[in-house]
């Protein structure tokens, strides 16, 4: 296994994920490297990787002085890695528990037709009033998509993703991809429909953005920029693994409500507002995306 993890001003989280890393239990799984590409940082990421390094000599750091973005990066790890497996993470994610790669790898093992996997995502449940309503949003999301085709659809790929060798060798990512995982999702199904599995037992943690104008950034990507990305690379029959019937997501909004009305209100009306009032500014820029600053802090698990 190679783990390749992209970053770009990383300092608060890249020492998190790099430890859940390492508490991986891998009694079947030989880790080769851990491959960081840091994307022209500004901030003091590349000392963090660093520090690591002196203790953890398979990782491997490649630092680019002018920031590409994390598609350019991907391309760059699957061209250089030659492991049975390749797993690439954003920095801003935190293992779950101990056998989360291992439970990936052996899924994989046990059904050769499988071209990619992924965890469980699950959102912390920040302090902040917006960061609530943020979470309760994914939250409700989650509960829905996760049943729609035992979980084989766009939103089960968010930034983890293990593919063999087979597949990760296949393609390159094109020059100015808005969403990575999404077109990774899309050329796993197009060559096998059943090409991915979410794996339910395991979990990966994430911040939600917590600030209004970190949400309407967020939104341009997550609510167009994505999909529109996807059909102009594998035309519109694609947006049927986007599909999400309003009878189930209203179920899971009820679900929600009843746990909590002020935070699942809070969560509906942020998303149609979002919808109605779309961020205008242009925040991205040949696959480079403005950054959500309120998501990359310390998860505190």
């Amino acid at each position: 296994l190679t783990i390749g993890i992209p970053a770009y001003n990383e300092e608060f989280s890249i020492s998190q994920i790099m430890n859940s890393i390492f508490s991986q239990e891998l009694s079947e799984v030989s880790l080769k490297k851990i491959l960081v590409i840091i994307d022209a940082s500004t901030d003091n990421t590349l000392g963090i990787v660093k520090s690591l390094q002196s203790t953890h000599p398979e990782i491997e750091i490649i630092v680019r002085k002018k920031r590409a973005g994390k598609a350019s990066a991907l391309n760059m790890m699957y061209l250089k890695t030659r492991t049975d497996y390749l797993l690439t993470i954003d920095a801003d994610l935190v293992l779950g528990d101990p056998f989360c790669i291992s439970k990936l790898v052996t899924h994989m093992e046990k059904n050769k037709k499988l071209l990619l996997t992924s965890t469980r995502h699950a959102p912390l449940i920040p302090n902040t009033l917006m960061g609530k309503f943020a979470a309760y949003s994914y939250l409700i999301l989650e509960n829905t998509t996760r049943k729609i085709n035992n979980g084989n659809n766009f939103y089960s790929v968010m930034g983890m993703e293990m593919m063999p060798k087979k597949f990760y060798k296949s393609f390159t990512l094109p020059k100015g991809t808005l969403s990575d995982q999404c077109y990774v999702y899309a050329t796993a199904i197009s060559k096998q429909s059943d090409g991915f599995l979410l794996v339910k037992d395991a979990c990966t943690y994430f911040m939600p953005v917590q600030t209004f104008h970190d949400w309407m950034v967020l939104s341009v990507r997550s609510t167009r920029g994505d999909k529109n990305d996807v059909v102009s690379r594998f035309g519109h029959d694609i947006l049927s693994r986007y599909s999400i019937p309003k009878l189930m997501y209203a179920k899971s909004v009820l679900k929600f409500f009843l746990l909590s009305p002020v935070y699942t209100t809070g969560a509906i009306l942020m998303e149609i507002l979002i919808r109605l009032f779309p961020y205008k500014k242009n925040v991205v820029s040949k696959g480079i995306w403005e950054i959500t600053t309120s998501s990359k802090q310390l998860l505190n698990l």
